[in-house]
């Protein structure tokens, strides 16, 4: 989108005056000629503005792709990140500018706190330490123009890595805060974050490929090892249908890659979780999302071949389970209380897992 600017504009038009022969002319007609140079050049960029206002509302999702992909603009101007002391004070764990303008990221709420920014909701509950082995679990929170994005860090992590991508790279300072170490910082949404990484004094400890959130900031799901290859990506849709009662026509989609495996409700419109790839038990069923009008997704083992639904109204229903890369997926848009019982069977008919309500 930058080269799309309405100075290129005024400068082919100061050009093509600067191609007209001068000659003695009145001070008055100098005076209206300078006059109408200034209208043509303020019409020609109003003009310029315009058109881009109007292909930002006719085609968002092409403008998207031209921020994700393209040239971005002035990085200093869209981010800015001050590296603060290693106590935080007043509970202040990151500072610096977005899109131009000062955003100061602060603690609060005691031992289990959360994080708050000027005009953004505040985050969950962070905790004090990461989940599991990972060196930082990030939260995110906004739904506007920016994003809030906070979370505590493992006490041997001395910096992180943030890089986007065309390449530069933002460096964050975990900041201590009743003994816990926190980072915390305010993005533009748009930002093209390609890669986090988690450094100790004496080098790598892991790096994180975010999940690309087409509607919301991109999400931190799992942690890699130094060196470790990215896992391919595969995309499938896992069920579509119409729940009559409701007229409404939903799918499920899944994408599965270097950020972990993420459902996406009709394709993230209406929500997208995520949780890190892993190898499930073979009989496993584990409900997973949790969507508007009563939809529900979930994981399976690699065993189970298809689910066999009990109503309420005493009918069944054969749920079909897709497998990609070692799990299983299911979807299905049925109120919870028409769900009465299910069985998890193999391909050759064994049932190997039940339940009551819906599965998982």
């Amino acid at each position: 989108m930058s080269g799309f600017d309405g100075r290129d504009l005024g400068q082919q038009v100061d050009r093509a005056l600067a191609t007209i022969a001068a000659g003695p002319t009145p001070a008055a007609a100098i005076v209206a000629r300078g006059r109408r140079i200034r209208r043509r050049r303020r019409a020609v960029r109003a003009g310029a503005v315009a058109v881009v206002a109007a292909l930002a509302v006719a085609i968002p999702a092409l403008v998207y792709s031209a921020v994700r992909s393209g040239p971005p603009g002035p990085v200093a101007r869209q981010l800015t990140i001050a590296k603060l002391g290693p106590i935080a004070r007043n509970g202040v764990i990151g500072s610096g500018t977005a899109d131009g303008k000062p955003w100061t990221v602060r603690l609060a709420g005691g031992l289990d706190p959360v994080a708050t920014a000027a005009g953004l909701p505040a985050t969950g509950r962070l905790g004090t330490r990461p989940g599991g082995p990972d060196p930082v679990t990030l939260q995110v929170a906004g739904s506007g123009a920016q994003r809030l994005l906070a979370g505590p860090a493992s006490p041997g992590v001395a910096y992180l890595t943030m890089r986007l991508a065309n390449g530069t790279t933002y460096r964050l300072y975990p900041v201590a805060w009743h003994g816990h170490h926190y980072v915390g910082l305010v993005v533009p949404w748009n930002l093209p974050v390609a890669q986090f990484a988690a450094y100790s004094r004496h080098g790598e400890l892991a790096y994180a490929i975010p999940f690309p959130d087409t509607f919301h900031f991109p999400r931190v799901v799992s942690w890699l090892r130094p060196g470790a290859a990215a896992p391919a990506v595969s995309t499938a849709t896992v069920g579509t249908g119409f729940d009559a009662r409701l007229n409404y026509h939903w799918s499920v989609q899944v994408q599965i890659g270097p950020w972990g495996t993420c459902l996406l409700d009709s394709s993230g419109y209406l929500g997208t979780w995520c949780r890190p790839t892993a190898a499930y038990p073979p009989n496993a069923v584990t409900l997973m999302m949790s969507g508007p009008m009563g939809l529900k997704a979930g994981i399976t083992g690699r065993a189970v071949a298809y689910i066999q639904l009990r109503l309420r109204n005493g009918k069944t229903a054969r749920l079909h389970v897709l497998h990609i890369g070692g799990q299983g997926f299911y979807a299905l848009s049925v109120a919870i209380d028409h769900v009465a019982s299910w069985i998890a069977y193999t391909a050759t008919g064994h049932a190997i897992a039940s339940g009551t309500g819906t599965p998982g």
